[in-house]
């Protein structure tokens, strides 16, 4: 049984791999959707309708949190977890169970959020309907996609990604050339198409499992209601503080910090790509290995995963931030480099909020899915109290610096506890990884102050990043010969 084992594992990693590659095609093509969506109609409005529409987004994006996020997490966990038990009757009791949850979620969120936007904002009935169209779409979207993953339909799910893109981005277009103010639907029908498509594929795996081994009994009802309780919740105050912002700046900011904003949450997204895609690949995998009792499996999938976000994302931040103003100049217009400082503290919430990712998978998908909730609702509590005391003195800088404050306390409960729990040696690689990100936000102040214009930006961005990937040069080999099964020479990249 162990030579089986051990035989079985080194041929999953590259299953993982081209799973892990799809999946960052997939949502490479999901950012560039949202971005090119977004810089579209920065660019054919002025930037107070294009702060309106950002919010409108994020009004869908955090109602879709309140159950689809999750009913998705559950997917991704109890599926697999079935699966790994060798109980195909349970995984289409489950199946069943949180799709019919989905379905009905869906209506009763788009309907809710169309009328809290109708309320706040004072929209006509065609932006209402909009909103409507948008959340119910990426309700079903968020729900489809992680059973799709559950199901191992990667390659299928990678697809209809690219497919929907494709039809988003052409939409858009459209809807711009033509001048008329229907600029929610184009992602609307991107949704759309995904989550029928979705649905028509995962009816032939559905219909095979009913034939095989009937209709089933979800197991243990309780654990996986609390289950998408305390996701829902971890969800809500973890993701929906970051759409949150945009809000915020329109209760504390003006109306041209709103847009900031709104473009700063856009332009952050790319960043996202890579931990997003391993999150997809590793929670399937990580609660698979749960219901097998691999736990040595879960320890060796969060230690690599942790150091490689470390040391690989933090000269690509280093970056970005440093570049901040231009940035923002070619995505909207030169009106929106003075939202400068807060694209780059949106950029560092969220390279703290992406280094803990495969930690919270080892969490959620085990026994310890309360950490990361708890965790969350403690940092989203104190970045509202920070909000509160800062955006008065500082504005639209103020809310930004309380969703680092807040993101620094969601991300770090868990990547400590996982530290802890797993036993790993992770001081080295966070310290040097915390210092490059900390000392580019310190550089970018300096080069403000000092007013060097655009090419010394970009010059200092280039020296930055590779300052950076030469003080990270350590971990980057030793992830190297991991990757490859090579024993690490003692004392190298994980020094403290």
């Amino acid at each position: 049984m162990v030579e089986q084992a051990t035989e079985e594992r080194p041929a999953a990693a590259p299953r993982m791999m081209r799973s892990g590659a799809a999946s960052l095609a997939a949502l490479v093509a999901l950012g560039l959707t949202r971005l090119v969506h977004g810089a579209l109609v920065a660019r054919a409005t002025e930037p107070e309708t294009y702060g309106l529409v950002g919010s409108l987004v994020a009004v869908s994006t955090i109602a879709s949190l309140l159950l689809p996020a999750g009913l998705a997490s559950a997917a991704s966990r109890f599926i697999p977890f079935q699966q790994g038990r060798g109980d195909q009757g349970a995984v289409g009791a489950v199946d069943r169970m949180l799709s019919r949850l989905g379905l009905a979620g869906a209506a009763v969120l788009g309907a809710g959020a169309g009328a809290v936007a109708a309320f706040v904002y004072d929209l006509g009935a065609l932006d209402v309907l909009q909103v409507v169209l948008l959340c119910v779409t990426f309700c079903a979207y968020t729900v489809q996609k992680a059973t799709l993953y559950a199901f191992g339909e990667v390659a299928h799910y990678a697809k209809l990604e690219l497919a929907s893109s494709v039809l988003a981005v052409g939409s858009t277009v459209a809807v711009v050339l033509a001048g008329v103010p229907l600029y929610l639907l184009p992602l609307a029908l991107g949704y759309g198409l995904f989550g029928l498509a979705g649905w028509a594929r995962l009816r032939r795996t559905r219909s095979e499992i009913r034939r095989g081994y009937g209709r089933g009994a979800v197991p243990d009802r309780r654990e996986i209601w609390i289950y998408i309780a305390l996701a829902c919740v971890g969800t809500v105050c973890a993701s929906g503080f970051l759409q949150g912002t945009q809000l915020l700046a329109g209760a504390f900011a003006s109306r041209e910090a709103v847009a900031y904003f709104a473009a700063s949450v856009t332009l952050v997204a790319p960043f996202y790509f890579l931990p997003r895609a391993l999150g997809m690949v590793l929670f399937p995998a990580m609660a698979r290995a749960h219901g097998a009792g691999d736990a040595e499996a879960v320890r060796a999938q969060a230690d690599i995963s942790t150091r490689a976000l470390l040391a690989a994302l933090a000269p690509l931040f280093v970056g970005a931030i440093l570049l901040a103003p231009e940035v923002l100049t070619i995505y909207g217009s030169g009106v929106y480099a003075d939202g400068a400082p807060i694209l780059r503290l949106m950029l560092a919430g969220t390279y703290l909020a992406v280094v803990p990712v495969a930690a919270v998978n080892s969490l959620s998908s085990g026994e310890h899915v309360r950490v990361p909730t708890l965790a969350a609702v403690a940092g989203a509590s104190t970045g509202l109290v920070a909000v509160a005391l800062l955006s008065g003195p500082f504005g639209a800088t103020g809310v930004a610096g309380g969703y680092v404050l807040g993101t620094a306390i969601t991300a770090g409960i868990p990547l400590v506890t996982a530290w802890r729990l797993l036993r790993m040696s992770w001081f080295g690689p966070v310290l040097r990884a915390l210092s490059v990100v900390g000392s580019a936000l310190v550089l970018a102040a300096v080069l403000d102050h000092l007013d060097v214009g655009a090419v010394l930006d970009v010059t200092a961005a280039l020296l930055g990043a590779a300052i950076g990937a030469s003080v990270l040069a350590g971990d980057l080999r030793k992830l190297w010969r991991d990757g490859r099964g090579r024993p690490a020479t003692p004392g190298s990249g994980d020094a403290a």
